[in-house]
């Protein structure tokens, strides 16, 4: 058996099936030489897409968790036409003549970086708010539609971490507890978590391995223990 010691962020205990969780998006490389005018365009459809679809899923949290929860995904989208944001993605468009994804991957990353280093710990998490907005405009701008994980039946979630959107898209039925690598205690996912009861325990770090994908794993929120079997 091995015993790998995080944080606790939401309590019980259960056992069950470790699924661990690979994020699919769009890859942002830099393609060079491509039309400014018609990136922009792309990018315009994008954020359209990418705003009904955070709508969408403000409503369904507010319904399924929480009115409060559901706001995660109304900032989401105010972000989206955040216009310093989008300048800035048109900026990267127009001066290097690159791809709309590579643009947005960029700016993802400055905007965030600007969040990961402030002191307060809540605001620091709101880093990984701006890449959850990255990665849908990414998934957006390569045709890929809204959809959860498919956990193949009730399994014990592990990843990186674990932004709300992914959260809020799962089968949450199928939901036994979360674990995560990341140190994400004030995380909305964490949050998500505690208002529905989910266990979940955090800062698991490298010790939380891909390679344990189908074993049979203890989950204990309160204690912030994860164990493989």
């Amino acid at each position: 058996m091995i015993v790998i010691q995080g944080r606790g962020v939401s309590a019980g205990i259960v056992q069950g099936r470790l699924h661990c969780f690979h994020r699919v998006g769009a890859a942002a490389v830099k393609r060079a030489g491509a039309d400014p005018a018609e990136e922009c365009a792309r990018l315009a459809g994008a954020q359209d897409q990418a705003i009904r679809q955070l709508e969408a899923l403000a409503e369904r949290c507010g319904r399924e968790v929480s009115s409060e929860a559901g706001m995660v995904f109304s900032t989401h989208a105010m972000l989206l036409e955040d216009e310093s944001f989008l300048e800035y993605i048109r900026d990267i468009i127009n001066r290097e003549h690159c791809c709309a994804e590579y643009a947005v991957q960029q700016a993802g990353k400055t905007f965030a970086a600007t969040f990961e280093a402030m002191d307060d710990a809540y605001m620091r998490e709101r880093g990984s708010d701006v890449m959850d907005v990255t990665w849908r405009m990414l998934r957006s701008l390569a045709g890929a539609g809204a959809g959860g994980a498919e956990l193949g039946g009730p399994a014990i979630v592990a990843a990186n971490d674990l932004n709300p959107t992914e959260f809020i898209e799962l089968d949450r039925s199928q939901v036994l507890a979360i674990v995560t690598q990341r140190d994400s205690k004030n995380s909305h996912a964490a949050i998500m978590a505690r208002l529905l009861h989910i266990p979940a325990v955090c800062n698991l770090g490298s010790a939380l391995l891909a390679d344990y994908h189908g074993r049979t794993a203890q989950v204990d929120g309160s204690a912030g223990t994860l164990l493989i079997f």
